[in-house]
This record gives C-alpha cells, structure tokens and sequence, in this order.
C-alpha cells in the first residue's frame, strides 16, 4: 500500500511538472515573460528551477539531475544573469510556449533527460 501511494505521488509530481497550472495557465506564453521586468523573470525563473528540483529529488530516479540543477542554477547571485541569460535566449526563440517548458528544456540541456 505504502508503495502503491509513492508511486502514485511519484505519478503526481510528474504530471504537475509537465502541466504546471494547466486550468489556470491558460494562454500564458513565453512572450508574457519577456515582457517582465529583469527581476520578476529572475524570481519567475528562480522558483521555477527550484520546483523542478525538488520534484528531480522525489522522484527517487533523478537524484542526478538534483544534483546538476543545484550546481547549474545555485552558482550563487553573481552568475545569476548568466543563467537568467540562457533561459531568456531559449525564451525568444520559443516565444509561444509555455513558459515552464521552456525552462525544463533548458534544464534537461544542461543535465540531462528528466
């Protein structure tokens, strides 16, 4: 039973990774962000890559990509705008997409298939 309950939270966790807010995202697209101010992409981005994380270390199969996220994305404030800069790049370029795919894009670039 246990095991039946992590695997569906496992299940869960992904799902909500994939379709992140489906119901209330609704039209919401990587051209919105690009419209933001520095900052509020930055924090956009900052919570998103952290979400994405603590969903690698739950899933009890991506403890490696954790770990490359952690070193990628927490390489402290002062390569903040390197990796802000990277994800923006992708951004312009898939401008009709959702943001949160665009980001784990990025992040399955950088460590690895999820």
């Amino acid at each position: 039973m246990i095991n039946a309950l992590k695997a569906s939270g496992k299940a869960f966790l992904t799902v909500c990774l994939i379709c992140p807010q489906q119901s209330f995202a609704d039209g919401f697209t990587g051209a919105d962000v690009l419209e933001w101010s520095a900052d509020k992409q930055d924090g956009h981005f900052q919570a998103s890559v952290t979400m994405i994380g603590i969903v690698a270390t739950q899933t009890g199969e991506h403890g490696h990509i954790a770990e490359c996220i952690d070193a990628w994305f927490g390489g402290g404030d002062a390569s903040q705008p390197q990796r802000s800069a990277r994800i923006l790049e992708v951004m312009r370029g898939l401008p009709d997409f959702h943001p949160q795919a665009v980001i784990l894009a990025v992040i399955e670039k950088e460590c690895g298939d999820f």
